[in-house]
């Protein structure tokens, strides 16, 4: 009888809350079930994480928590170090034969290097799983989202982050809680970036909880000034707001409370309007899970035009100009 593959997740939580990209990691894990017989465990690292664990343990798979006393010391221990000190020694000797983590802030900022410590492959932002001639082949966008390739990984231990949006969550059979482990990582050398605290935003806007419309901008709408633009735009349709690409948050167009994306909120409103966003794979794991999409473009062949449901080629400003006249 074959042995099965051994799946281990990373999952992420905050203040004991577990991220919604925790469940889609073992959506994924169990995509790969379907090709291949796996055992599947999911680690979490911090402290105070009970509740956390109870959640994942919920969702049919293994929680292994990993707490250490060094994550209250002060200064902060960074999360590379961690990733040397206490889950690198962890997974050598778990030896597993896949490590999943979320295509975000979190996971990029140590999985690339652990894949390095365990001379493993390293595929990021991972899409779609398939199997050709019994290898396992992962799929990942390419060129601004506007490509797919398909790649096959020749090392023993096979490492990816998964784009958020791209694995349906599903709540399966509860799975008692089987390990929990308590590690402390002493000595620790400290790293050039120390993670001192995780803090919220000062400034907070709920407006996305409430919209069942939201219009995002994107470097397509050519200047600052337009905003002006895409907000009368917004204002058109009831229990609306507007957002905006990573791009133009980065320039300082819109605060960084309004972006949308990877490294900004996850959205899901009935209505998401993409303005001259050309879709690249950061900003669509953040609106993936709208209801319906439309999306503005100049460029026919804009990637985002892959994911919605009204395509619309033409200059931004003529067609918003065109509709508020109408």
């Amino acid at each position: 009888m074959t042995s099965p593959k051994k799946i281990m997740i990373i999952a992420e939580h905050m203040k004991n809350e577990l991220s919604p990209v925790s469940k889609e990691l073992i959506a994924c894990a169990k995509a790969i079930g379907k090709h291949i017989l796996i055992s599947l465990n999911t680690i979490l690292i911090g402290e105070n994480i009970d509740k956390a664990a109870k959640t994942l343990s919920q969702n049919g798979t293994q929680v292994t928590t990993i707490e250490s006393e060094d994550l209250k010391s002060e200064p902060k221990i960074s999360l590379l170090e961690i990733v040397g000190k206490i889950l690198e020694p962890y997974i050598r000797n778990e030896c597993p034969d896949i490590i999943i983590a979320g295509h975000t802030s979190f996971g990029l900022s140590f999985l690339p290097q652990l894949a390095i410590h365990l001379d493993a492959s390293c595929i990021t932002g991972v899409s779609k799983i398939t199997k050709c001639e019994e290898k396992l082949i992962y799929t990942r966008l390419i060129c601004n989202g506007k490509f797919e390739t398909q790649v096959k990984p020749e090392k023993k231990i096979t490492a990816i982050t998964v784009l958020p949006g791209a694995f349906s969550s599903q709540t399966t059979a509860k799975t008692k809680l089987e390990k929990q482990i308590h590690i402390k990582a002493n000595n620790v050398i400290k790293g050039p970036v120390i993670l001192d605290r995780i803090t919220q935003p000062a400034v907070s806007d709920s407006s996305f909880d409430n919209a069942d419309v939201i219009v995002a901008a994107g470097q397509g709408i050519g200047q600052a000034d337009n905003l002006d633009t895409i907000r009368s735009f917004s204002e058109i349709f009831q229990c609306s707001t507007i957002a905006g690409s990573r791009p133009l948050i980065d320039m300082g167009w819109l605060p960084y409370h309004y972006q949308v994306g990877i490294t900004g909120k996850t959205v899901a409103p009935k209505m998401y309007i993409a303005c001259g966003i050309s879709g690249s794979s950061q900003h669509v794991a953040g609106m993936s899970g709208s209801e319906y999409i439309v999306a503005i473009n100049s460029d026919p062949n804009a990637a985002i035009f892959n994911i919605s449901d009204l395509c619309i080629v033409e200059d931004l400003l003529f067609f918003i100009h065109k509709v508020k006249k109408h």
